[in-house]
């Protein structure tokens, strides 16, 4: 019996080599959602003051922003697969800097919702080629190539905040907006000069449907898809509760809080530097579980900081090695998705995505049920999504123990 999620596949033949891949420019387009979302939360009080609007309204763009980009890479991800992924790469960075420069001239706040749920619809169809393309072209190897690129796309969460806060110093919220369209026309002119195509040629073209169906029947993949979507929950978990636990439970400052927020930012650029060195070796399996051990060992520090009240330096540490350690999970469990369909790469990259972004929205509510006004109901309920994601690899492990191993020297 073959492990369905280390059986042997061959790379597509692509008329272009490693090398010749763009990675810092497929990191600039991976980063758009991560700009979109950071950049603009120093400026949803001014916002909403502008548009004469309760905050909790304009917090919604949020939400519907990450519904347009969900939904949006199921749509793209099929297309790109059909027609290829640089036609899709440059639609979408056309259609973001459109809406994006459109933002900047909103007059009301229904049109500002609208105008993001395009943003982030549209946005979708650029991102969700990013992953299909680095698998076209490494191959087996797409948890090397995706670490490389994580580790430039990463350094877009960590100043995104201090970007936003630059342009409000400078000038009014809707500077932010507009400068989200000036950096997505700049990849849109560097995309058409040096962005190639990476779709294989040949392979069996399904149905927009067809798609999701040969991924969601591929046997042993669920237990990785179900993997990826607890860890997902469980970083945002933390995405959503560190400002409470940083400002408001141990009373740290706005700037010590962001630069407390860029150690764990650093620590997933550490993660993804030390999977590249390891992974080949290694393979992404084994780095997966080394990542999981870690991040279950980290959330069990920080519940413990928190039940024995040790103080903040304690879950400091606690969260920047969890945060690492789900870095490295993240690269590992796409790749073995991924690297499973040459020929739906996009596809599978789309359902990747969009199971992540949708689990992720369940983080606000679950943890507004749990609250108590201390950190340890998140310490809790980052040990049961971490603790939950491990049993199904331990599952995968049982399975598929007598799984025939490939001949690689690149496992994954």
């Amino acid at each position: 019996m073959n492990d369905p999620a280390t059986s042997p596949t061959t790379p597509p033949t692509t008329p272009i080599e490693r090398r010749a891949l763009p990675l810092p420019l497929l990191a600039g387009i991976a980063a758009l959602a991560a700009l979109a979302i950071d950049m603009y939360l120093p400026a949803l009080p001014q916002i909403a003051k502008d548009f004469d609007v309760d905050i909790s309204l304009v917090q919604n763009s949020l939400s519907i922003f990450l519904v347009g980009f969900g939904g949006g890479m199921l749509l793209f991800g099929p297309l790109s697969d059909r027609h290829g992924r640089r036609p899709l790469a440059l639609f979408g960075l056309s259609g973001f800097a459109l809406s994006s420069l459109l933002l900047t001239f909103s007059p009301s706040a229904e049109l500002f919702l609208a105008l993001r749920l395009f943003q982030g619809l549209l946005g979708s169809a650029a991102t969700v080629t990013v992953p299909a393309m680095v698998r076209d072209v490494y191959g087996k190897d797409a948890a090397k190539g995706m670490s490389a690129m994580m580790m430039i796309m990463l350094l877009a969460p960590l100043l995104a905040p201090s970007l936003g806060s630059l342009v409000l110093y400078l000038g009014p919220w809707r500077g932010i907006f507009g400068a989200l369209g000036v950096y997505a026309l700049l990849l849109l002119l560097l995309a058409w000069r040096l962005l190639p195509e990476t779709r294989p040629s040949g392979g069996e073209q399904r149905s927009f449907l067809g798609n999701y169906r040969l991924i969601l029947s591929k046997r042993g993949i669920h237990l990785d898809l179900l993997s990826g979507m607890s860890m997902s929950l469980s970083f945002f978990t933390y995405i959503t509760s560190v400002s409470f636990i940083y400002i408001t439970y141990y009373g740290v400052g706005e700037t010590r809080f962001s630069l407390l927020f860029a150690c764990s930012a650093s620590a997933l650029i550490l993660a993804n530097y030390l999977n590249l060195r390891l992974v080949s070796r290694l393979g992404a399996r084994r780095m997966l579980h080394l990542g999981q051990a870690l991040a279950i060992t980290s959330a069990l520090a920080m519940t413990l900081a928190s039940w024995f009240e040790l103080g903040l330096w304690p879950t400091v540490v606690a969260f920047v090695g969890m945060v690492g350690a789900l870095g490295i999970c993240s690269v590992n469990v796409d790749a073995l998705v991924v690297v499973q369909f040459p020929h739906q790469a996009s596809s599978a990259s789309a359902v990747t995505g969009t199971l992540r972004f949708g689990i992720g929205s369940l983080a606000g509510p679950l943890l507004a049920w749990l609250h108590n006004d201390t950190p340890l109901p998140i310490g809790f309920l980052l040990l049961g999504t971490l603790g939950f994601a491990a049993l199904l690899q331990l599952l995968h492990w049982y399975l598929y123990r007598n799984a025939v191993k490939p001949q690689s020297p690149n496992p994954t």
